[in-house]
């Protein structure tokens, strides 16, 4: 899944979204449904939300509003985000703590000491998963003397982290990137990241996992793997239609001849509610149509080139395993 936030200070505003009073992954509980369900938590935790916005945007929330997504089955979250420093040293000592106490496994977090970025291994019925998780962007810059953030330049992407993931190719069954990236509110990813994209499979990595840009992209098989540029606002406040679709990436995997393949790549889409408060839901009827027309329209275009058809509510490409 893509960007979950859980409120924040709009123009010195706070605006929380209220999980205690509605619930927001219950509609989608079977989609999320999986071996291991990660996220990208773009939203900093703390005990007390009680800071001034100091008039920029920033998101916060408390831990009570962030236990649903433990309870429903997402397994994991990453926080390699820009938002890592919104609420200031605090929120970077408290959020993965907090994080953990609710249940969620936490990926991409800041480091006292250097390489920000770094292979996470992770057990998934036997397998042994790399998880690389890593932002191209960040709102704030962290001192020297701070810890240091999951962060790699546009620029530098490729060289610094194709060497990780090829190493990680050599233990592991799977080696999977989840990378905070692109241009909001873009239709289609840059060309930079569409090469590095496919760079990164070339180097070993099955998977590659983006979000940062607010709107669903295309998503593109590219020889033995998948890379999904942008899977929207999961759980987001949101008003506007096109930035309230997204959705749920499945991928399935089986051993062949010793070496991992995909099995499925099938994405189910939602779309964001905004009463009681913002949830998603399932697409169905024109929504589900909407979601069609943007996903097999995006992947089709050059240079993504991927098709995507249509299987009851949601959308499957072809597989990879023989």
């Amino acid at each position: 899944m893509g960007d979950i936030m859980f409120g924040g200070y709009f123009e010195d505003v706070y605006g929380p979204i209220l999980s205690e009073r509605h619930d927001p992954l219950l509609e989608v509980e079977p989609l999320i449904a999986s071996d291991y369900a990660l996220a990208n938590l773009e939203t900093t935790i703390s005990r007390k939300v009680d800071l001034a916005g100091k008039g920029h945007k920033r998101f916060v929330t408390i831990p009570e509003r962030v236990a649903p997504l433990a309870r429903h089955g997402i397994t994991a979250v990453t926080l390699s985000n820009n938002h890592l420093y919104d609420n200031f040293l605090r929120g970077l000592s408290e959020t993965p703590v907090l994080a953990k106490e609710v249940g969620l496994v936490v990926l991409g977090a800041t480091r006292p000491e250097p390489p920000g970025v770094r292979v996470e291994t992770v057990d998934i019925k036997g397998w042994r998963v790399a998880i690389l998780a890593v932002t191209t962007r960040l709102n704030t810059r962290p001192r020297k003397t701070e810890p240091i953030p999951p962060f790699i330049e546009e620029a530098n992407l490729v060289a610094e982290l194709a060497p990780l993931v090829t190493s990680a190719r050599a233990d592991h069954d799977l080696v999977i990137v989840v990378v905070h990236w692109g241009n909001e509110y873009q239709d289609a990813p840059a060309r930079w990241q569409t090469t590095a994209g496919r760079a990164l499979i070339d180097a070993g990595a099955d998977a590659i996992i983006g979000h940062h840009v607010h709107v669903l992209q295309g998503i593109e098989r590219y020889k033995g793997g998948l890379i999904a540029y942008s899977l929207g606002n999961f759980i987001f406040q949101n008003g506007k239609e096109l930035i309230r679709q997204a959705g749920v990436l499945r991928l399935g995997f089986a051993q062949r001849a010793g070496k991992a393949c995909l099995d499925l790549a099938a994405f189910h889409p939602t779309v964001q509610r905004r009463q009681p408060d913002y949830h998603p839901v399932p697409a169905i009827g024109d929504e589900l149509k909407i979601a069609e027309q943007r996903l097999v329209a995006l992947s089709k275009a050059r240079p993504i080139a991927t098709t995507w058809r249509r299987d009851d509510a949601r959308f499957v490409t072809e597989p990879a395993c023989p």
